[in-house]
């Protein structure tokens, strides 16, 4: 079985042995995601110790013409290790277990927020203050997707927790009572 958290922080540990500040760790992770996507681009299977021997040379090559970066090497020698254990399959999990790793050392929350009209910029500032006072969290990443089936209003997705204020769901809630009830 893979443990994607363990994987993830033993990366974000080793970020945190270079200077350990947040922004190295948010580098780690973006150097992390664009090996990643390069190393998913390459032609055939990608595992095993020759794979890995083989893509160390071609990484060393590229990182030599970009400047010095502990988070690159940090990411290139994270990469080459999952490569070799067979594990880089897996990347994708552990990029997001990383972030939401990051995520809480910097205190922020991720939520989702689904509309099927897209609201005003006064109601998203409202949204997000909102959050953060129901959660304690020092920022608030929205990320924003369009759900016409909801019909109007919106659904609140916060880690767990789901806040469904559309016009859908109040729809169903309707129905179910008539129903229940045995019509009007």
């Amino acid at each position: 079985m893979f443990f994607s958290g363990h994987w993830a922080k033993a990366f974000v540990n080793l970020l945190e042995q270079t200077d350990g500040n947040t922004d190295d760790i948010a580098d780690g992770i973006a150097a992390l995601e664009a090996l990643a996507a390069w190393v998913k681009s390459l032609p055939g299977a990608v595992f095993g110790s020759a794979a890995a021997r083989k893509l160390e040379a071609l990484i060393r090559e590229g990182m030599a013409k970009a400047p010095p970066s502990p988070a690159l090497e940090a990411a290139a020698r994270f990469i080459l290790l999952m490569v070799k254990k067979n594990k880089f399959r897996h990347i994708d999990s552990v990029i997001e277990e990383a972030k939401s790793l990051l995520d809480k050392k910097t205190g922020a929350v991720e939520v989702l927020l689904e509309y099927a009209l897209l609201p005003e910029e006064g109601t998203i500032s409202s949204i997000k203050e909102a959050v953060k006072k129901r959660s304690g969290a020092a920022k608030v990443l929205l990320k924003e997707q369009f759900r016409p089936e909801l019909i109007g209003g919106y659904r609140l997705r916060i880690g767990d927790e789901i806040i469904d204020a559309s016009i859908l769901s109040q729809l169903s809630r309707l129905e179910a009572e008539l129903t229940v009830n045995g019509g009007f």
